[in-house]
C-alpha cells in the first residue's frame, strides 16, 4: 500500500512510500512499517498522525480491503 507523505517526511523519504501491511491493521502498523525502512526519522514519524482515506485514524482495527488512501502527517508549527 502506497503512503502519501507530507513536510518533512516527503523531503526526506520521497512523496509516497510503499509499506507492507497485513489485510487488517492498525495506525500504529503504519508508523512501524515506515521506522524499519527509516530509523533515523523515528522522532518525526512518533510524532506525526495518520490519515486514512482523508480522516486522522484512530486505534481502530482497519481493512485494508476498505481503504484507498493512507498518509502521514508530521507536526508543523506556524506563526
Amino acid at each position: 500500500m502506497k503512503v502519501k507523505m507530507f513536510s518533512i517526511l516527503a523531503e526526506e523519504i520521497g512523496p509516497t512510500l510503499e509499506v507492507d501491511l497485513n489485510d487488517s491493521f492498525y495506525s500504529r502498523d503504519v508508523k512501524e512499517s515506515i521506522i524499519k525502512k527509516y530509523p533515523d526519522l523515528k522522532n518525526i514519524i512518533d510524532q506525526s498522525l495518520v490519515a486514512i482515506d482523508e480522516e486522522y485514524a484512530d486505534e481502530s482495527l482497519f481493512s485494508l480491503n476498505s481503504v484507498d488512501e493512507i498518509a502521514l502527517i508530521p507536526p508543523v508549527s506556524g506563526g
